[in-house]
């Protein structure tokens, strides 16, 4: 029997939707470098789960990101996807993802996905905050223009200069103008010029803020993974490449990974969310981000915190003071169902919500999200209304 094809797996893995059961194959996106993206196939095994699901751990139902121990400490190092064993990314491709070359991957452009995105969410364009800077690109257009030849004839001007040339040799009675009656000289004829145009584009500079305690591992921080991704790719796209990507992660403290490490590191330990608004907004003023940059901040979290919004708000209210937008993934977990986070809380004091111009919030409960899902969330974050 010949072998499939990925793409005729994939098509027949869709057929599975129609006959009521979930697709087998999923796709988990790796950022490989700057504007590169490794898609990695991966199958899903059914499981069989029997009883109530209690969860445990060390947080328990109601202190999640409550941990004892001192501030800062880890508890302990956990995997990024749990341990279910689901689909994790083997050594191979693993360490290949930052050349865009992993033998199990398949090499997209991240400015390409942004564009599909684009048009099938019918997400926004983006309006810019700041001015433009010039490129080192350039186009060939008929913007000059010059006396007595050219490229193309600008009628216009050469009736402009046409008429002015013959009031001075008074030519020409106001009153009673006689249009046969005019000479016209050389150098009234006014031409176009073709000339090198320097290109002067936006630019911008994304902060991904991933929480990345215990309490997010699984299904959390694989939808947090897989919408910063779509949010890259996005604004790579909205931005014509220009886009610097910066990456914060946070327990208790927070610090800026590189990309490997963003999408692989996590930690046992516990919440504090405003340790990583405190680190972005240090980086921005410190290295003048607001001059020259359009800024943006999207956040992953589970919303539970050690903080009740006396460290959050206020520096919340410095991040929107700049940002053209940000916007917040509230994930559900098995410690926060059906209660209202400390996040949530704070969020109601500080009335941020009610800024949708530059404040969103999306919302999703505890379960494995669906691609379509993931895809609703980042509508919500991005469009208005």
């Amino acid at each position: 029997m010949p072998s499939e094809s990925f793409d005729e797996l994939l098509k027949r893995d869709a057929l599975r939707e129609k006959d009521g059961f979930e697709k087998r194959i999923k796709i988990r996106r790796i950022l490989a470098g700057p504007g590169k993206i490794i898609a990695i196939p991966y199958v899903v095994e059914e499981k069989l789960i029997h009883g109530d699901f209690e969860p445990t751990g060390e947080h328990g139902q109601d202190e999640a990101g409550r941990g004892e121990g001192e501030v800062g400490s880890v508890v302990a190092e956990i995997p990024i996807w749990g341990d279910e064993g689901e689909g994790d990314i083997d050594s191979e491709s693993d360490s290949n993802a930052g050349d865009g070359e992993g033998s199990h991957g398949i090499e997209t452009e991240a400015y390409q996905l942004g564009k599909e995105l684009s048009e099938k969410l019918k997400l926004p364009n983006l309006k810019d905050k700041v001015k433009k800077v010039p490129t080192d690109e350039y186009i060939y257009d008929l913007t000059d223009r010059h006396k007595g030849s050219g490229q193309l004839l600008d009628k216009k001007e050469t009736l402009k200069s046409i008429i002015k040339s013959n009031k001075i040799l008074d030519r020409l009675d106001e009153n009673n103008p006689d249009m046969t009656n005019l000479v016209v000289g050389p150098q009234d004829k006014v031409y176009r010029v073709l000339s090198r145009e320097r290109i002067w584009k936006s630019q911008a500079v994304v902060f991904f803020l991933r929480d990345y305690s215990g309490s997010m591992i699984g299904y959390p921080t694989r939808a947090i993974i897989s919408q910063h991704l779509m949010l890259y790719s996005w604004l790579l796209f909205q931005y014509e490449k220009l886009v610097i990507p910066r990456f914060i992660v946070h327990d208790t403290v927070a610090k800026e990974v590189s990309v490997d490490n963003y999408f692989k590191v996590a930690s046992g330990g516990g919440t504090l969310i405003p340790s990583a608004y405190k680190l972005i907004n240090q980086i921005v003023e410190e290295e003048n981000l607001t001059r020259d940059y359009n800024i943006y901040v999207f956040q992953g979290t589970d919303g539970d915190d050690s903080d009740e919004g006396e460290l959050a708000v206020p520096e919340i209210e410095i991040i929107l003071s700049y940002v053209n937008l940000m916007g917040v993934s509230l994930l559900g977990t098995p410690y926060n169902e059906g209660r209202e986070t400390e996040f949530e809380k704070y969020i109601k004091i500080g009335r941020f919500i009610e800024r949708n111009n530059i404040f969103r919030m999306h919302k999703m409960s505890y379960r494995n999200p669906s691609d379509k899902e993931n895809e609703e969330a980042i509508k919500a974050l991005v469009t208005s209304g």
